[in-house]
């Protein structure tokens, strides 16, 4: 299976986008309703990439994410 990955900064923004293979990652903002999709430009790739990001952190589930809103 390939891996993404998002890092977020401390205002919860996207800061960088990593993922084991070259794909295409589009954020869609709501908030932006005449210019709503932007494609992510600096993706960076490589397993080594994501192993970098996700490192030696224990992995948790989605549903024990903090809210993003």
């Amino acid at each position: 299976m390939k891996r993404i990955t998002f890092t977020v900064n401390e205002r919860g923004g996207i800061a960088r986008i990593c993922a084991d293979e070259e794909v295409e990652v589009y954020i869609v903002d709501p908030k932006v309703p005449r210019d709503r999709v932007y494609r992510w430009s600096s993706l960076e790739v490589g397993p080594d990439k994501v192993d970098e990001e996700i490192d030696d952190w224990p992995v948790g589930d989605r549903d024990h994410m903090p809210a993003w809103n």
